[in-house]
């Protein structure tokens, strides 16, 4: 699908504090369209049938001609999992279009998803009821999320000027059934946000400039109600943001190619006060900034270095002081790696360290407000680690990758200080082979491995039991017949019986998925 943006993000990474979505292709600097493919219509239909009632179908459609570009798609995915009498249903569809010229481009994107999940109600609230398994009540959820967005973009020499403007909508629906009526509960959230940016490219003496300048302006509004046989709820909550941002790249070139990077924004946050409680501030300014760089030190070898703050707000307040929203969320994160790369192998080492403030979490296993669970701000926590990754080609055939990453996550503040983050694994190894062999089949077999890690809700680390360690395999076959593609795929072959969720101390354990094989059939044109 066409992915709208003002401005692509530079290769050196992704700046994740400014929240730009990457182009689809990225104008030359000096101004001019870059060169147009000959026209151009394509297609894929495709099809996918699992175990557990796992089914799916795609189909798309583009085109792509001098000055303009269409393309749709619609998607249906049913799936019924290991749970008895579960049901997942996906539907989506998306439209987008794009028109080019030398002066500059112009288009829109739209696109739909609506979610449907039914489970059984739990054992325990119907038990006494001896009701028969067909008529058993069921708890039922939905979520529908859609977007439409349009940009206009024009190019003066080596600078560029665009306005993007999008409007999302979200509508959200639970309904938990009970032996004395049901309880629903639902919200509907719309967001229009307006983004005027300004890209200029140029020279200081032998360095290349990429500087951007932005605004963003956004309204939210969120309304929330709930209804049961007892009581009804109806609350409206209106917010308000607008920030500036400013990105600088600097490429130095020559032998080593030094390149940096820095990007600021400042967002202001303004409630409807009428909708805080009394001695509620209305206001909120966050600030976030990334500091980036890179050095070739020999033409196979490259060093980068990396430090960011970003932050997170409080989106739903619902926490256990009332109707009140938290403090931001604020996450500083450092980086530093090296990345070799030779003729037939490549391996990259990064050391990393993250340290959150105030995180923003939502405690599920109390009841507060009339809620299940309520929304809360944790003590600070840090993660600290490393991560190996490598690649080495065996033969014109074969193929081996392989990723080790280690590490340690604690609070480090009272009351909590020192004591490891649950259901966080300390060690996470995979290794994957690929066979690409000449002609049309093609597979792959991969293995994953994770390390023992503690329980859930265990802060103390008062719980001497372990989620135990486990291995999974997965694989791949794929065949390929003029425009058709037959995959078959498995994950968890070997039918491993294992948990990563347990919410407490040998208890509220929910069980990973069992083996499953998917067939699936491609056709394109």
């Amino acid at each position: 699908m066409i992915k709208h943006a003002l401005f692509p993000i530079p290769l050196l990474s992704v700046l994740s504090v400014l929240s730009m979505p990457a182009l689809a292709q990225q104008a030359p600097q000096d101004g001019a369209p870059a060169t147009l493919a000959a026209p151009a219509t394509s297609g894929e239909l495709s099809a996918e049938v699992g175990e557990h009632g796992q089914r799916s179908g795609h189909a798309s459609v583009a085109r792509d001609q001098q000055g303009w570009s269409l393309d749709a798609a619609l998607d249906l995915v049913r799936n019924g999992n290991y749970r008895d009498g579960s049901v997942f249903l996906e539907r989506g569809a998306s439209l987008g279009a794009e028109w080019k010229s030398r002066q500059g481009r112009f288009g829109f994107s739209a696109d739909k998803v609506e979610q449907e999940t039914r489970y059984p109600a739990p054992f325990s609230t119907f038990k006494a009821q001896a009701w028969p398994l067909a008529a058993w009540p069921d708890d039922r959820y939905r979520y529908d999320v859609a977007r439409a967005s349009t940009f206009v973009q024009r190019y003066i020499g080596n600078i560029e000027l665009g306005v993007e403007a999008t409007l999302r909508e979200k509508r959200a629906q639970a309904i938990y059934a009970g032996d004395t009526g049901s309880d629903v509960s639902s919200y509907r959230s719309r967001q229009l946000q307006l983004a005027p940016r300004l890209r200029h490219y140029g020279k200081l003496g032998t360095v290349g400039t990429d500087t951007e300048l932005g605004v963003d302006l956004m309204q939210w509004e969120r309304r929330t109600a709930r209804s049961n046989e007892d009581s009804a709820s109806d609350l409206t909550r209106r917010q308000h943001a607008r920030a500036l941002l400013l990105r600088e790249e600097l490429a130095f070139g020559g032998v080593h190619a030094p390149r940096l990077l820095l990007g600021l924004r400042r967002e202001q946050f303004h409630l409807d006060p009428s909708d805080l409680p009394a001695g509620g501030s209305d206001w909120e300014n966050q600030r976030a900034w990334d500091l980036q760089g890179s050095f070739l030190l020999r033409p196979d070898t490259s060093v980068y270095a990396k430090t960011a703050r970003s932050y997170r707000i409080d989106d739903d307040g619902y926490t256990s002081a009332g109707y009140r929203p938290l403090a931001g969320q604020l996450r500083y994160q450092r980086e530093v790696g090296v990345n070799w790369t030779g003729k037939d192998r490549s391996a990259s080492l990064r050391l990393f360290s993250e340290r959150l403030l105030t995180s923003i979490v939502f405690d599920q296993s109390l009841v507060e407000l009339n809620q299940q669970g309520f929304a809360g701000n944790l003590e600070p926590a840090r993660r600290d680690g490393m991560a190996i990754e490598a690649s080495m080609v065996l033969s014109p055939a074969w193929r081996v990758e392989g990723q080790l990453q280690q590490a340690h996550a604690r609070y480090e503040n009272y009351p909590y200080d020192g004591a490891d983050i649950a259901l966080v694994p300390k060690t996470l190894a995979a290794a994957r082979l690929y066979w690409t062999p000449p002609g049309r089949s093609s597979a792959d077999l991969g293995v994953q491995w994770l390390r023992a890690l503690r329980y859930g809700n265990d802060f103390d680390n008062s719980c001497l039991a372990q989620v135990p360690a486990f291995a999974t395999v997965d694989g791949h076959y794929g065949y390929k017949a003029g425009a058709w593609q037959l995959e078959l795929s498995v994950s968890n072959l070997t039918d491993r019986r294992h948990y990563g969720d347990a919410r407490s101390c040998r208890s509220s354990i929910y069980q990973n998925d069992t083996r499953q094989l998917r067939l699936s059939a491609r056709y394109q044109f």
